[in-house]
């Protein structure tokens, strides 16, 4: 009667709870900084190789099912082979105890001979039962270790890739406040400039303690050739320009090669709402509009 095979559970050696808790520490030791633009792409192949690692997992506990399964029918068929031997060996033993008559024949003495013989044969082979029988179950034991070690590490590698999807979300949301900030950024140094321009002018153009008179200015200074000149008629409303979008551009850019400064982004998607959608729908080769 053949012994089942010992499993190769290579999950015991190479499991996935060291792993994915190692990943794991990894990405929450680093979510406090500023994630690069490929940690998206990283996190979620990483989750996508402990997805199918998983799965293989799921297959490995399912084939140790099954071998249990089988061990567990070979014990009980070896528990009743094992009866049926002992009763034949009780049997074989209860002839052989009664002594033979002095009178026996020949034939009654071959027998004899010949229960003997079946009663060592059924020795021998209840022996080898109760050493199959053992094997067995520790055969038996071991698998029930080996898949309950597995559905450990399973949990642990399910709990592990639900921490992971949380955290790609978390990260996929960057890159938009990013662009906030950095906007958020060129306004703030945009309205520092304008506040510096404003304080020298009113300091240039402000009169004399106690003089109810505008203070004189300078000929040929920037500040008389500004009160000299006249105000500026009404100009005509200047012709919209248009700007072909080319690899790499995005609103911030094309915002300060047209105003200097990448703060009018809003008006220029504004601007073209038939062609854009968001901020993030840029097509290379369309045309927008330059408000």
């Amino acid at each position: 009667m053949g012994q089942v095979p010992e499993p190769m559970n290579r999950y015991l050696r190479f499991g996935l709870l060291p792993l994915t808790l190692a990943f794991a520490g990894s990405v929450r030791a680093d979510d406090t900084a500023a994630a690069p633009a490929d940690d998206v792409a990283s996190v979620r192949a990483d989750n996508k190789q402990l997805t199918d690692e998983l799965a293989s997992a799921w297959k490995e506990s399912d084939r140790l099912k099954a071998e249990l399964a089988t061990a567990q029918a070979t014990i009980a068929k070896n528990a009743s082979d094992t009866a049926d031997i002992q009763k034949q060996l009780d049997a074989a033993k209860a002839q052989t105890a009664t002594p033979p008559p002095a009178d026996t024949p020949p034939s009654s003495s071959a027998e004899l001979t010949e229960a003997q013989d079946k009663l060592a044969t059924s020795l021998r082979s209840y022996s080898v039962l109760q050493d199959e029988n053992t094997a067995l179950k520790a055969s038996v034991d071991k698998l029930t270790s080996d898949n309950a070690a597995l559905t450990q590490q399973l949990d642990a590698a399910h709990t592990s890739i639900a921490s992971l999807q949380v955290q790609a979300a978390m990260t996929s949301q960057i890159d938009p406040l990013r662009t906030e900030l950095r906007q958020a950024q060129d306004e703030s140094s945009r309205l520092a400039t304008e506040n510096v321009q404003m304080r020298t002018r009113l300091a240039i153009q402000s009169p004399s303690p106690g003089s109810s008179r505008p203070m004189p200015l300078r000929p040929g200074t920037a500040a008389a050739i500004i009160a000299e000149t006249p105000p500026p008629a009404a100009a005509a409303a200047p012709a919209a320009k248009t700007y072909v979008v080319a690899e790499g551009d995005t609103l911030t850019k094309i915002s300060r090669k047209f105003y200097g400064s990448s703060s009018h982004w809003q008006e220029i998607l504004n601007a073209n709402h038939g062609v854009l959608k968001d901020e993030k729908s840029l097509v290379v080769g369309s045309t927008l509009k330059i408000p």
